[in-house]
This record gives structure tokens, sequence and C-alpha cells, in this order.
């Protein structure tokens, strides 16, 4: 476990793009939540608690409705330009406010802009995460420390607010989140990377409409019956989520003695333990049951809620808000890995919008019914009711969840495999996953040719388990075990194989398809200039060999191809 803190802390440290990334994310995050603090105490100034409704509904409702579009301009234009450009207009909107403060129409209609601006953020920078890394390990451990992050804004945001709420007044804390906004789109600018190209089976390439692209983001979800599987779950969770933020309320008021305050205890004990939890789930990075540990959080979830309604009791209550906070934290984590590795890059931005929009709405249902159910069952029903929906939702998915592990599991033997190869070594996640799905098998008998000189070149292998020979014109030039690869000088040179593979015992080989192949390799810099140097090295032995017959190929010298 150790080791992996240490592996997911220095992946980002280290990682020029990841620190910028992470860094624009704690500022944003940090700005959110002192503007949750500032602008209801502002609203409850001005209106009292039918302002502090309202602002609650502006905060909700047009950025649920704009999210799918800005999911589908995500996927349409530059990630990073759409960072900072949310992060720019937010500051805008912020400050206009500052500087609006007695005029509370003008407030409100720039904090609803602003919390328009801000929705984007988290969708864009989900999707923008798998092409910054460069293992699916080191994606789930960027997750865990984004998920620390979040805590740590929770955290110093509203004791911001606090601060600067009683030495000055909400437009100060409002010109406050302009600034940390404004941070974030500077950091967001310093973002430097290539977007992975397409391949080949990814879905229609065309520019469509944005009406089309948000169409074809719910289509996406049809296509990815494994990301529909979390999401369906993951919304179930925040209808009860919704739920708990007027159970907890009642839990402390009617269920325990912990009275009035105890709704900030319960809530202090839910963040403690999303804390707890996203250290621990660093240590998740390299599972490869993420499906499971998913719906094990969902389920964690819900059951304490259920111990709370039949267990009345203080320390009862305080225990199992830290489960929950533990299990929204790994719901979190796992959840947006999950997603990210199981959508294309092409759709996620669209993808992961209309999930926000989708678990915000579900969100405020959930607070919605509660008062509802709460006047039929009671309050111990309606805990034990609420909380049981959970843990019956993932025994009823509990196939589809571990038929996302063993989907999983089989990706990373091949990616482990894939990796290996050095051109593919530093492809960025959404490239290596959309290889790993398309990686074919073969298994070819011994002394079976695998291809022939002068074949048309029509795939690219790795071998899995045993060995092949390499001959040009019956002469052996070399052998090749697990882990190595040929077939690529055909198709990067659209020439004919250049020498017989042949297998000397039985062997497996991955096989990749020539347009997937050269998609992968040309579609950004690193693996470009890697595949050119293995054909240039080996053209130039070839060259040597031929000039002179007897000379010994040099250990180590490419494979013909």
């Amino acid at each position: 476990m150790g080791g992996s803190y240490r592996e997911a802390w220095a992946s980002v440290t280290g990682n020029r793009n990841l620190r910028l990334a992470q860094l624009s994310s704690l500022s944003a995050w940090t700005g959110e939540f002192l503007f949750l603090s500032a602008v209801t105490v502002y609203a409850f100034d001005q209106d009292g608690a039918a302002g502090v409704g309202l602002v609650g509904f502006l905060r909700v409702l047009p950025a649920t409705v704009a999210l799918p579009w800005l999911g589908a301009l995500a996927d349409r234009v530059s990630r990073r330009l759409l960072l900072v450009v949310a992060c720019a207009l937010r500051a805008v909107t912020a400050a206009g406010a500052a500087v609006a403060a007695d005029q509370p129409a003008a407030v409100y209609t720039l904090l609803t802009l602003s919390t328009v601006c801000h929705a984007a953020y988290r969708p864009v920078l989900a999707a923008l995460f798998p092409t910054l890394c460069t293992t699916p390990d080191e994606l789930t451990g960027v997750n865990a420390v984004r998920a620390i992050l979040d805590g740590a804004a929770a955290l110093v945001g509203p004791l911001a607010a606090a601060v600067l709420l009683a030495a000055y007044d909400p437009a100060v804390a409002f010109a406050a989140v302009a600034l940390l906004a404004g941070a974030a789109g500077v950091l967001a600018a310093g973002l430097r990377y290539e977007s992975p190209r397409p391949a080949a089976g990814d879905g229609p390439t065309g520019r469509l409409g944005v009406v089309a692209d948000v169409v074809e983001g719910v289509r996406e979800l049809r296509r990815r019956p494994r990301a529909l599987e979390v999401i369906v779950l993951g919304g179930a969770q925040c209808l009860v989520r919704g739920a708990l933020t007027v159970l907890a309320v009642v839990v402390a008021v009617e269920v325990t003695d912990l009275g009035r305050p105890g709704v900030g205890i319960l809530w202090a004990a839910f963040g403690v333990g999303g804390f707890a939890a996203a250290m621990a789930s660093i240590g998740a990075a390299g599972s490869a049951r993420l499906g499971t540990l998913f719906g094990a959080g969902v389920a964690l979830w819900g059951a304490p809620v259920v111990l709370v309604g039949l267990l009345t009791g203080s320390p009862v209550a305080v225990g199992a808000f830290v489960v929950i906070g533990a299990a929204n934290a790994l719901v979190d984590v796992t959840g947006f890995t999950l997603l990210q590795r199981l959508v294309p890059d092409r759709t996620l931005a669209r993808v992961l919008a209309l999930t926000e929009a989708v678990f915000s709405l579900t969100v405020a249902l959930g607070s919605l019914a509660v008062p509802f159910v709460l006047s039929t069952l009671g309050a111990t029903w309606t805990l034990v009711v609420t909380g049981g929906i959970l843990p019956v939702a993932v025994l009823a998915r509990w196939a589809g969840l571990r038929a996302i592990d063993a989907d999983i599991g089989v990706r990373k033997d091949r990616i482990v495999l894939l990796r290996r190869v050095g051109m593919f070594r530093l492809l960025p996640v959404p490239a290596i996953e959309s290889l790993a799905q398309r990686l074919g098998r073969r298994d070819v008998p011994a002394l079976t040719d695998v291809f022939a000189k002068g074949d048309p070149g029509d795939a690219f292998y790795v071998i899995e388990s045993g060995r092949v020979a390499v001959l040009d014109d019956a002469r052996e030039i070399r052998r090749m075990g697990p882990g190595e690869a040929f077939g690529e000088i055909a198709l990067l040179r659209s020439v004919p194989r250049t020498a017989t593979v042949r297998a000397v015992e039985d062997t497996a080989l991955a096989t990749l398809s020539g347009p997937d192949f050269l998609a992968a390799v040309t579609g950004s810099s690193a693996p470009s200039s890697a595949a050119e140097a293995v054909v240039s090295d080996y053209l130039t032995h070839d060259e040597q060999r031929h000039a002179d017959p007897s000379r010994p190929d040099p250990d180590g010298a490419p494979g013909p191809h």
C-alpha cells in the first residue's frame, strides 16, 4: 500500500501536466466551496430562507440543463481551451457579482451564470485526465489524489468563507472566488499534450451539429452497457444522497440527541470518512476489480443509513456517517475511473457531462421526495427503506459488475503486453485502451509460417508465448520471444513483407489490424518517432546484411517485417 501512495503522488508531482491539472482543480473547487457558503449567506441576508431556496434552485437547474451541451462542446473543441474559458467566465461573473452586490437581481443573474460556467469544469477535466496519463493504474491513482484534494478544498473553501464573511461582507468573498477561478484558468492554460486520434470503429467522426453531438452521447451509452451500468448505480446512490441532505437533519434532531448542532457533526464525520477513504483508494490503483469495488461503495452508502434507522443513538449515527463518507470517496474514485476507461475518448466529455446532469437531477429528486416519504412512513422506516435501496440495487446488478471486472482484467493483461512494445510505451490511456480492445489472437503451430516474404502486410503481431524465427531467403536472421513484436515495416512503408516469420514452437500471437496499428503509431509524435526509429534501424541492418551476407546480425537488432 505504501508503494501505491508513493507512486500515485509521484505520478502527480513528477508529471508537469498532472501537477498543473490537479492544482487547477484544487483552486477551482476551493472557490466553489467558498462560493457556496458566500452565496447562501448573501441570499439569506437579502431574502431570508426564501432567498436560500431560490439560490439552491438557480444552482441546480440551469447548470443541469447546460451540462449536456457543454459536454458536446468539449468533444468538439480543445478541452484545455474550454477549461480556460470556463474559468475566465467564472472569474468575470463572480467579480461582477462583487461589484453589483447592492443589486440582488443582478447578483442572482451573475451567480447563476457563474454556476453554469463552473458546471463544465469537472466533466471536462475528468475527460482530459486519461490523455494526461500513460497507464490505467496511474489514472486510478490520479483520481484518488483528485478526491483527496477535493476534500481539502471542501475544508479550506468554507473556512475561507467564514473568515471573509466575519471580517468583511459577501462581496469580498465573491471577489475571492473570482481570483481563485482566474488562478485555475491560468494553471489549465499551461497544459501541454497531444489529443489522441480516434481509432477506427470508435464511432462517427464527422462534424455533427451540437444537438446531434448530444444525441450521439446518449447513443454512446447504449453502445456501452458496462458504462451505463455504472451510471445507473451512481444515479441510485445520488438519489439516496439527495435524501440524506434532509435525513441528516432528521437524524440529528429527531432520531438522536445530537440536536441542531449535530447536523454539522454528522457532515464533519462524513468528511473525515471521505478523506480517509480517498487516501486508502490510492491502493486500488492496480486493482482489476474496480467494478466490484464500485458496487461495494454504493452498497456501503446505503447500509449505514439502514443501521441508523434500526439502532438509534448518537455514536451509531456519527459512525454511520464516517462509513458513508468513506463509501462516497470509493464510489467517486472508482466510478470516474470506470467511465474514463469504458467510454472512448472522442465522446468521453459529453458522456461525463450527461452523467453529471443525471446525478444532479437525482440528488434534487431525492431531496424533494423524502419529505413525502417521511410523512407516510415516519423517520425509522424512511431511513430503512431509503438506505435499503442501494444494497438491493447492487445485488441486482452484481453480475454486471463482475462482468466489468472480467472485461478490465482482460484489458489489463493486454495492456501489459502492449506496453512491452517500445513504440506503444508512451501512448496515453485512451489510445492504449482502444488498442487493447481491438487486439485479436492467433495461434500458430510449430514450423508454420506466420507470413512469407512478399506477402501483403495486413497486421501487426506481438508474441504472447512461444518463439518465432525471422528468415530472409531461408537464412535465419534472428529469433524472437514473448513481448517482442513484428510486422510494422510493411504497414508503415506500404510495402510487401520483407522477410518470412516462422513459428519454431507452438506460438500465441496478439494481432492488431493494419489500420488500428497505423492510427495508434501515427496519432501522436512519441509512438510515431519510436516506430520510425525501429524501421530505420532495421532497414540499415538489412542493407548491411545484403551488402555482406557473411556479416552476423548484431544482438538485439530489430526483427524484419
